[in-house]
């Protein structure tokens, strides 16, 4: 058997046993590594073009951050498994199934993108439409002020 083939064959039974160990959870964590890659290239991109120096403490803090969000998203499926089995324990039952990871790790991702878009936008204004840029910018403040828009606070008032 050739060396490339060995290569391959580890490699497909790696992954293999990593998306089975995540189960449904893969996609949502590949999403979020994807997003993270992308919001840290393009980060690098844009401070090359605009000139801002990049430093290893600015990129210390940008590595922890990045770690944070991946620790979110890996409690957010522990809960998506602990709650079950704990509610199993008290013979509770819920007619539904509250996907915390697959929420934090969409959070993740709307969150990168966005910044994704600035970077690039920072880096070459006329690359986007103005239109992605609005609906960025809607998003983000939405974001910021914990899903309501400016329509639910005066129904609300």
């Amino acid at each position: 058997m050739s060396k490339e083939r060995v290569v391959e064959i580890s490699l497909s039974m790696a992954g293999g046993m990593i998306a089975s160990f995540f189960g449904a959870y893969f996609p949502v964590i590949c999403c979020v590594l994807v997003a993270i890659i992308f919001d840290f290239i393009t980060g690098i991109i844009k401070s090359k073009v605009i000139g801002e120096p990049i430093n290893s403490q600015k990129g210390t803090i940008g590595f922890w951050r990045k770690m944070a969000l991946l620790m979110a998203l890996f409690f957010g499926i522990f809960l998506d498994v602990f709650i079950p089995i704990m509610l199993g324990i008290v013979s509770v039952n819920i007619p539904f199934k509250l996907p915390i990871g697959t929420i934090v790790g969409c959070y993740i991702v709307i969150n990168e993108s966005i910044s994704i878009f600035e970077n690039i936008n920072k880096a070459a204004p006329s690359a986007l439409p103005k239109w992605i840029k609005k609906l960025l910018q809607g998003a983000g403040k939405t974001i910021d002020k914990g899903g309501q828009t400016d329509e639910d606070k005066t129904e609300h008032s």
